[in-house]
């Protein structure tokens, strides 16, 4: 893990590793080097028209006699990976945007052949890396346009976020892992779901398309890979003939493969809507109805510079189209499969213009994304929701929801019904599911930001909207009415959370909780996790433990930590959290005020929390997430582990005690432990062992408590240990006795107690939940037994405490 200050202290970056931070910065010196001297980026984007110019005609005139598709070709091959192994994300330079870029350079002369010239003398596999680094400049150049607009909130508070939105949406391609995209896809699409809309509506079947896309890739591996074995077994005859000539047809069939490969793509990679139909086994006619939905045609002449200027700001010709025809009936790829990000959007667009047709499927959709959600919450959370499509009682405008209590009466006069997506109970902890299957429009992804704005408003805002309704009711009343006016009682519950799942990818729309705060799209100081489908089943795949995705929640959504770290990426935030970084020291002022014997802080302690609570920029942290599983799906050959959660030992020994069988404080209790950071298990794990060790000298229980609170209450930790000739049953009321006694006294929201033997084994646990109040007899309780006194708890030590020759406690006895 590696941080960098951006822009002094207040301000930092995190990336994955050293050699991610080294890259970081070498890709941010690149993308300034268009700078002149004394410039700064303000003036580097007043003169932007002028760079794009000077970069686009420079690239026109590299490729102005070549093969349209031998340019293509090659930017393939330089900005994408043809094989996953051993790729790393945070490492590459490789952009595929840039073949786009080209693209469209090539689509404004309007042919793939200019008349008169031979394309073999062009050698365009000559300017490639020139190319790479002015589509790289045009790249960076467009984003630094896009983000000044951003600052000035020219179009409103939302127009960073829309600008930061469409970089997302030009740069990032594969959003989805592949089993996750095409599972989802089968889902919403397949003919086994809805029957024959599709074809009525497209021309051709769920099923065609996904035949249509892996002969796409079978026709072009399969010639690639002649080619290389062909100018393989070439160069091997003549090494192994000690380099002697060989024969002219021999040399020509290698020169020949060489072309193929490297120097003259294009016929290699391109096809044929029939080559593609015998490969596919699918009626030419849907074939070529396939290729018409996802390509751009080569056509009349354009200007190349008023296209990719419109390209940087937004307005993307191939946001849905990743083929190039030539418009004799050729294709090439240019830097995804066909459907890669877009099929949804491509569908719905064919959708759209028969009204019947559409609700039919919006209903469908909004079934799949409800259960698909529901779904890989149950798997992380280990337990069915108690409540789907809940309907209960909300307040009507104008009153208050603590007149909606369990004595209210006559609900229908003061509330009306609503539905909840799902709520799950789970021990005493209560989180509430909201989903919303509607897609980004198309002007949204374009940067569009009233567009943008409202379809963040009825998805993300109305999704948090209801999610916080629901929780609001909870918290404040302890139950609901449902519909049939009876009472759900839910006093039990001690903590509430919300999350609002979205069907379309969100990339930083979702992560940018301060921009959609002051865009007016979240209206409230709390927050619910915004996630998409996508990334929920992802997390679901990976976390090992309920309590590990309470933690995500809490961090997630408590402000201190979700308006302080900010990524591109929800699964670069969560690779964060499971290396145990994703963290911000609670404000030591406002913990020693708020709970009871907690130490006043030191200066230490505050310089601690102003270092750690700044702005921080996650960088790439998915490597290794995608190296699990490209493994499992079969895209690379070598092995690697699933990542983790990072936490010590001893902390996770105890969290799968307490969830096997799920005995009391299982769930919420042991987020609390995983909440505990670096050293601060180490200690814990350390005392635990030093109390056993203890009991094992002198034959005595002994029992220390750990406090720790936060920005989720005060939850304590009491400890004790049994002698091998005590009972169970005696020692186990004996630290029951010290633990509520002492969390009534500093009244603590929650204690767990935990019971050891001499051995180290865990034999006996409590957890109390009882809210902290008035009680008399716990009161004399802590003074029979002799607690310390809150107000000397927070004292600082004193100087002669310090000092070796002073005993200030000669009999060693704990202090309570």
């Amino acid at each position: 893990m590696a941080n960098h200050n951006d822009s002094g202290p207040d301000r930092r970056i995190i990336s994955a590793d050293e050699k991610g931070l080294e890259f970081a910065i070498q890709s941010m010196a690149s993308s300034l080097a268009s700078l002149r001297a004394g410039e700064t980026l303000a003036d580097l984007v007043a003169r932007g028209p002028d760079v794009i110019r000077e970069q686009v005609e420079a690239i026109a005139k590299a490729v102005r006699k070549a093969d349209a598709f031998d340019v293509i070709e090659l930017m393939r091959l330089r900005e994408t990976p043809i094989v996953l192994e051993g790729y790393r994300e945070s490492l590459s330079d490789q952009r595929p945007a840039a073949v786009e870029l080209v693209a469209l350079i090539l689509l404004a002369r309007g042919m793939r052949v200019p008349p008169g010239v031979d394309p073999r003398a062009a050698h365009p596999a000559r300017a490639i890396p020139d190319i790479h680094d002015r589509t790289g400049t045009l790249l960076s150049l467009g984003q630094f346009m896009l983000l000044s607009d951003g600052q000035a909130e020219k179009f409103g508070p939302l127009t960073s976020l829309a600008a930061t939105y469409v970089g997302h949406e030009l740069n990032v391609k594969f959003k989805q892992y592949a089993h996750i995209h095409d599972g989802l896809n089968h889902a919403l699409f397949s003919s086994e779901h809805l029957g024959a809309l599709l074809v009525e509506s497209l021309g051709f079947a769920y099923e065609d398309f996904l035949l249509v896309r892996e002969a796409i890739r079978t026709v072009y591996l399969d010639r690639f890979f002649a080619a290389r074995d062909t100018l393989g077994e070439v160069s091997g005859e003549w090494e192994a003939s000690g380099r002697r000539d060989q024969a002219p047809e021999r040399v020509e069939q290698g020169r020949a493969a060489a072309d193929d490969l490297m120097f003259f793509p294009g016929e290699r990679a391109s096809f044929t809507a029939a080559e593609i139909a015998d490969a596919s086994a699918v009626p030419l006619g849907r074939v070529e109805r396939v290729l018409e939905r996802f390509s751009v045609a080569l056509g009349g002449e354009g200007d190349p510079v008023a296209a990719v200027a419109s390209f940087l700001a937004g307005d993307n010709p191939f946001r849905s189209a990743s083929l190039i025809t030539d418009g004799a009936g050729n294709y090439i790829t240019m830097n995804v499969p066909i459907g890669t990000d877009c099929l949804c959007q491509v569908v719905e667009a064919g959708l759209k213009g028969h009204a019947a047709r559409w609700r039919r499927y919006e209903k469908h959709r909004m079934i799949v994304s409800e259960q698909s959600s529901i779904r890989y919450m149950t798997e992380l959370l280990g337990t069915d929701p108690a409540h789907v499509n809940l309907k209960y009682f909300r307040p009507n405008p104008g009153v208050s929801r603590g007149e909606l209590s369990s004595a209210a009466t006559n609900i229908t006069s003061i509330a009306e019904q609503t539905e909840a997506d799902a709520l799950f109970l789970v021990e005493d902890v209560a989180i509430c599911v909201e989903v919303k299957g509607r897609s980004v429009s198309h002007q949204a992804r374009g940067g569009h930001v009233q567009r943008l704005t409202g379809d963040l408003r009825a998805t993300v805002g109305d999704a948090t909207d209801q999610a916080l309704r629901l929780e609001g009711l909870i918290r404040t009343n302890g139950g609901l009415w449902l519909e049939d006016q009876t009472w759900l009682d839910l006093s039990a519950v001690r903590e509430v959370r919300s999350v609002a799942v979205c069907l379309d990818d969100m990339g930083p729309l979702g992560t940018a909780l301060d921009e959609l705060v002051r865009g007016n799209v979240i209206k409230s100081d709390r927050f619910p996790w915004i996630v998409s489908l996508h990334d929920l089943a992802i997390i679901s795949e990976v976390l090992d433990r309920p309590a590990e995705f309470l933690l995500y929640l809490r961090r997630r959504t408590e402000s201190e930590v979700s308006l302080n770290y900010w990524a591109i990426d929800e699964l670069d935030l969560f690779m964060l959290f499971l290396s145990g970084q994703q963290y911000v020291e609670p404000d030591p002022d406002r913990i020693s005020e708020e709970f009871l014997g907690v130490r006043r802080p030191t200066n230490g302690d505050r310089q601690r929390y102003r270092s750690n609570a700044v702005p921080t920029r996650v960088m790439t942290h998915t490597d290794p997430l995608d190296a699990w599983i490209y493994f499992n799906e079969g895209s690379v050959r070598e092995p690697s582990p699933k990542p983790k959660f990072e936490s010590h030992r001893s902390v996770l020994e105890l969290v799968d005690f307490l969830q096997d069988g799920n005995k009391p404080g299982w769930f919420r209790f042991s987020a609390d432990l995983l909440n505990l950071v670096g050293e601060s298990q180490k200690r814990l794990a350390r005392g635990i062992n030093d109390l056993i060790a203890a009991t094992k000298a002198d034959s005595r229980p002994h029992h220390y408590f750990v406090g720790l609170a936060g920005a989720w209450g005060y939850p304590t930790l009491f400890i004790g240990t049994m002698p091998t000739k005590m009972s169970p049953s005696d020692a186990s009321r004996s630290l029951a006795t010290y633990g509520t006694a002492k969390k009534h006294q500093i009244k603590s929201d929650r204690a767990l107690m935990v019971l050891f033997d001499q051995r180290g084994n865990i034999r006996s646990v409590r957890y109390d939940n009882a809210p902290p109040g008035e009680h008399r007899e716990l009161d004399a309780l802590g003074e029979t037994i002799g607690l310390v006194p809150v107000e000397v708890m927070g004292r600082p030590v004193p100087p002669s405490a310090r000092r070796a020759t002073k005993r200030l406690n000669p009999r060693n006895k704990k202090h309570r």
